[in-house]
Formats: C-alpha cells, structure tokens, sequence
C-alpha cells in the first residue's frame, strides 16, 4: 500500500482535492476534506471520535455505517484507500500532504491560504470549533514564512516577485503594516517611487477605515525618506547577462510633459480623459503614473483582454467581479445582485432574458450603482486599459455608467481610457467620437519618443555606453518606448554591453525582438507561452497544464522560465504584444492542435460558446464549431445585441456549409430571420 500512493498528493490549503501521481485532480466533499484534514494534522484517530466528531446527533451504529459509506466514496472518487483500514483510522504514510509540509518548514503553492477553503461544517460544532483554531494557526505559520521570503526575495533583488507576494499577504491580512512598509520598500528598490507612495497612502486609508489608527511612526518614516528620495536603494551587482530592474521598469517617464499638461488640463475642467498610441507607446504607464499621483483617489482598474470581443459583457464580468472581491463589504440592493447575476452567474438567479431597452437599461442602472456605491467610500478613478480589445456590449454600458458622472470636477468618479489607434471595432470608435463631440472626453495622442528624450531615458538608467548609442537606438526602434526597452534587453541579455555595444542590426521590431527572447527558451517553456496565447484570457497554469495533458508540478518549472524572461507576470502576459508574437510564432500544425484542445477545456469548464466556436473553427473542425455559434447567437440576442447575434449566426452558416450539414445551415438561417439587422441596436 505505501508504494502505491508514492507520488500522490493531498492539498487541504485552498480547496480540498487529491492530486494522483499522473496529475489527475479528485475534489474533496466537505465531511471527507474534514475527516482527512483531522486525520493529517492530529494523526492517528479512533474510528470512534470521528465518527462522534462527523456525526453528533446520529446514533452510534448509524454514523459508524456513515464513515464507511463516506470512505468508500472517496476510494471510489480517487481510485485509492487514502485511509488505511482498522479501528484506528490513518492516512497511507506515503501521501504528501500540504498543510503537514507547511508546519514542517517547508512551502505552500501560491494561492492556496486558507486550510479546507469554502468548507463549512454545519452540524458538526465540535469539529468546526477545530477547524477554524487549525485555520488560525496554519495562517500565522504560513504568514510567517512569506513574510521570511519576501525578504528572501527582497535580497537577492527579485522585486516583482516580492512585490506580488506582498500584494498575496495584504489580500490575507489587510492591516499587516510591517507588509505595508516591505511593499513601499520594494516599489521603490523596484524604481516606482509613485506607487510605493500610492502604497503609503492606501496603507494609511486601510488603517483608518479598520483599526480608526494613523500609521506608525516607523512607517511614516519610511514615506518620508521615499518622497525625499534619501531612501538607499542598494542593487546587488549584476551578474553578466542580468537585465537591471531599471531596465524592466525605467524609474522616470521621459518624453510625456505635453501629454500629462493636456492630462492635467482635463482633470481640472472635470473630463474624461483617453490615451491614443500605437502598442508599446507606454499608454497604461503613462495613465498610472498620472493617476497614482492623484494622491486622494483610489484606482478602479479595468481592463480588456484579447478575445473579449466575441462575448457581449466579457470585460465587465471580468472587471465588475474584481471589483466586487476588492470590495467583499459592498451592501448590494437585492435587485442589483440579480441584475449583475446576468453576466456574473455566482450571484445568484439571474431575470429573464432582455426583451426590451428598459430591461437593458435596468441591467445598466444595477452596473451604475454598484460604481456609486464604491464612489460613496471615496474618490475613485475608473481606469479602463485596452479598450480596442473590449466588446461593444461592454462599451456602450460602460458609456453608459460613465456618462451619469461626467462633467463634474468636484466628483467622486473620474474616468481614464487607453486604446491603440485605428484598432477600436466601429461601433466603439463612433460612440468616442461623439463623446469628443460631445466635450466630456479629452483624447490625448502619444507621440513616439524623440532623440532628446531617448538620451534622457539612458541617463536615467545609467547605462554603460548607452548615451552614445541614442542616435541608433532612435533610429533603430522608431522612437517606441516598449521597442527601445526590448532592444536594451537584449543587448543585456546577449551580453553585446560588455562587448563595446554596439547594436545587432538596424529597424528592429518590437515583435522580432521578443521573437529573439522566445527563442531562447526550452521547448517546455514555449510550449506552456503557446499553451497560453491561444487560451488568450483569463487562463490559469492549472488550465494550461490540463490543456497539455501534463501534470501540474512538470508546468511549474516551465511557467518559472517564463515569469523570469519576462514573458509572464504571474497568470498574465507581461504585455499584450508578447502575447501577440508569441500567437504569430506558433507553427500552423501545432496553432491548430492546441484550439482543439482549448476548445476541449473551455467545454469542460463551461466555457463560453462564442469562444469554445472559434477555438473549433481556428482547429479546423467546422462541424464542431457550428452548434456553438449558434449558442453564441442565442447569448448575444438575449442581451439585445443583434448585430453580434446575426455575426455568429452568420458565422454557424459558414461553418454547417463548410461541413456538408445542409440542415444546419437551414437552422442557422432561420436564426438569421428572426434577427433583422438594425431593429434593437
């Protein structure tokens, strides 16, 4: 038996589950996770105090006959006796349990905090009295020793990881100041003094709101030295081919003092403000620089995501629910929740399907109010980033939420856009125009950066040799900020610094330089990055590992490779034109290979059908791809949005003339009827 379960794994941090050693992923019910978690962390136990524990109001025969029903279950879930037989239950002594390995020394995955995560016990006081005193003490083990390793990480230099951990141990302990001035520390070691300000601020308004205090004397020292800019920021020498942090994330914006004028002019006169630039123009840094320095408002961040546009909603189901988490306190009305329910189903019983403007409205108002609520707390910058990648549906609701607080200087919401030029669908690039025509939306256009500014960049960065190469780094990258940082890295990645720095070759792209980066992964690197691209958003390594049928722990190594070339930043790209090379580099065969297996997992997991369709359709499988379009249709016309309901439907045509299904495309032009163009739009 012991040799049987060797590889296996119990996770009880997070929610409850048995990972084989194949990689296979069993959950736990609630009354098995707590009979394991007992088991793990008392050890050894009578059948008898468990049974008394699981089962306290049931007669003594009938819970004893509860534990072996309970048992075989989860033998039958996880193919194995996770608990060796006898009067005396244990677990097999060769499965690996999480939480043991904690409060051993060791680690924990990221993300799993919280021991049997979302497991209540009703019914069972004794053993929930149990569960929540382990609960506290694993939280302070595990607080504990990621606080060790943030400062670990804050040593060996490797501030964006200490920084996200640090974001992790504030998401758990929100009042933890010692992890407030670790956070400010590193953005400001990391070369963002505005965010480590920001920190200090958000610090001091989390103190007060929870605990009624003012930051200790200590922090406030801290921000001090940070605003004066006498905080030491020791670097460790670089090693050869070691990109500096600065090179990552130049610690001034050079080559905007007209644009952050105009934003600044904007921002008085109350108005909404929208950033124009080609990709890697360093809108999004620009927009967060300005607005971090508006010290009396919070961020709302809002962000699309490559294939947004195929589902009506996707960025504000997204966006709205991040917001919601941030704000877990919010007393909505019970109409709102049902409202947002049509787009964010984990709330609840969602109305029936629109039928008429009033219900759009009504599902608007519910969007508008949770903003207002929010607002209510304090000032609140709604920032919206990528907007060309957003859904029609998304924009005219949120034109609609922004336009019931435009125009007034003295108000708690202001709004900030983001958008590539000549990228924005019809529909969206109309309704900006008339909110320009209109005068509550400033637009802004970023210019490529000039020779001055490249040259002030590089005295910024103190690089060697890198003032005399300006006028060729200008020529070469055409003035682009993200092309200029792609081109400093790759001169300090191939070493050519130390080599007289001279440039590899003239007219370097942004894409061929992250080409260049791709290239030097291992396979299992660039297949975990194409893993990735194709899912586009809101993947998870869990999806990409399942989606390349390999086991959780052989991706961890890959997604590191990928997290330190700077390919990803955690469950992200570290921008949208990596994602964008990484898509274009992938070889036709395999491209259409790893569709059919998103298309495989986005069914699995409820995926929505617009997206599950074109993953068939881009894997060459017409036949597959048809019966989602038609579901997409449906969705896209239960929120009004028939001319996205006609392109799908139109899109199901194709795909059943592409397969031969004549009864198909009679179906789809049946839908196409009853959708007239132009009729709710």
């Amino acid at each position: 038996m012991p040799e049987m379960l060797s590889g296996w794994q119990l996770r009880l941090l997070g929610p409850p589950q048995v990972v084989a050693a194949d990689g296979r992923v069993t959950p736990c019910e609630r009354k098995a996770a707590a009979l394991l978690a007992y088991l793990a962390l008392e050890g050894p136990t009578p059948r008898a105090t468990l049974v008394r524990l699981l089962w306290p109001d049931t007669p003594g025969s009938a819970s004893r006959n509860n534990l072996v029903h309970h048992l075989r279950r989860l033998k039958r879930a996880c193919g194995a006796d996770l608990v060796l037989p006898g009067e005396v239950a244990a677990l097999d002594p060769s499965l690996t349990v999480d939480v043991r390995t904690l409060l051993d020394g060791g680690g924990s995955e990221p993300g799993r905090t919280v021991l049997l995560d979302g497991v209540e016990l009703d019914g069972c006081p004794d053993l929930m009295e149990w569960l929540e005193a382990q609960r506290e003490e694993v939280g302070e083990v595990l607080m504990k020793a990621r606080r060790a390793e943030m400062r670990r990480l804050e040593e060996r230099g490797a501030f964006p990881e200490a920084i996200a951990l640090a974001l992790a141990l504030l998401d758990a302990d929100p009042v933890a100041e010692e992890v407030w001035r670790g956070l400010m520390r590193l953005h400001y070691l990391n070369g963002d003094r505005p965010a480590a300000l920001q920190t200090y601020h958000r610090c001091r308004d989390v103190l007060g709101r929870e605990l009624g205090v003012e930051p200790e004397a200590e922090t406030r020292h801290l921000a001090r030295d940070i605003d004066r800019g006498t905080l030491g920021a020791p670097h460790p020498a670089a090693r050869p081919g070691q990109i500096p942090v600065a090179v990552l994330r130049p610690p001034t914006l050079v080559g905007r003092e007209e644009a952050w004028a105009r934003m600044e002019e904007a921002w008085a006169d109350g108005k909404g403000i929208a950033l124009i630039g080609e990709a890697g123009s360093g809108k999004t840094r620009l927009a967060l620089d300005f607005l971090r320095s508006r010290t009396t408002h919070r961020l709302l961040f809002f962000q699309a995501q490559h294939g947004d546009d195929q589902v009506p909603y996707a960025t504000h189901a997204r966006n709205y629910r991040g917001a919601l988490a941030a704000h877990p306190d919010l007393a909505l009305p019970g109409w709102v929740r049902s409202e947002l329910a049509r787009m964010l189903p984990e709330l609840g019983e969602a109305p029936p399907p629109m039928t008429s403007e009033a219900d759009k409205r009504r599902f608007y108002d519910a969007k508008v109010e949770v903003i207002r609520l929010i607002a209510e707390r304090g000032p609140v910058i709604v920032v919206t980033d990528d907007v060309q990648f957003m859904d029609d549906a998304s924009i005219e609701a949120g034109a609609y939420v922004g336009s019931r607080f435009w125009g007034d200087a003295g108000g708690n919401l202001r709004t900030l856009f983001c958008h590539r030029p000549g990228e924005l669908s019809p529909y969206s690039a109309a309704l900006l125009q008339t909110m320009y025509g209109a005068g509550t939306l400033v637009p802004i256009h970023l210019a490529p950066l000039d020779q001055p500014a490249i040259e002030h960049l590089l005295a910024d960065l103190d690089l060697p040799q890198g003032h005399a190469l300006a006028h060729d780094l200008a020529r070469a990258t055409g003035g682009n900020p993200q092309a200029l940082l792609e081109l400093l890295r790759h001169l300090f990645e191939t070493g050519a610094f130390q080599g007289g720095g001279r440039l590899p070759d003239s007219g370097a792209s942004v894409a061929s330089l992250i080409a260049r980066r791709l290239g030097r992964l291992t396979p299992a690197a660039q297949q975990a990055a194409r893993a990735a691209a194709v899912l586009h958003t809101d993947f998870t390594p869990e999806m990409v590992a399942q989606m390349l049928g390999i086991p959780l722990l052989d991706l961890a190594s890959a997604w590191e490779e990928l997290e330190e070339a700077q390919i990803m930043a955690g469950e992200h790209f570290s921008h949208d034109l990596v994602l964008e090379t990484v898509l274009a580099g992938v070889p036709a065969p395999i491209l259409g290979v790893l569709h059919r297996a998103a298309a495989q997992l986005l069914t699995a997991q409820g995926g929505s059908a617009a997206r599950i369709a074109r993953h068939w359709r881009e894997g060459g499988n017409p036949g597959r791809a048809a019966p989602w379009f038609l579901k997409a249709g449906e969705a896209a016309g239960a929120t009004l949005h028939v001319e996205q309901a006609r392109a799908h439907y139109e899109d199901a045509r194709r795909a059943f003339e592409a397969s031969g299904d004549a009864r198909g495309v009679t179906q789809a032009l049946r839908a196409l009827a009853g959708h007239p163009p132009n009729v709710m739009e």
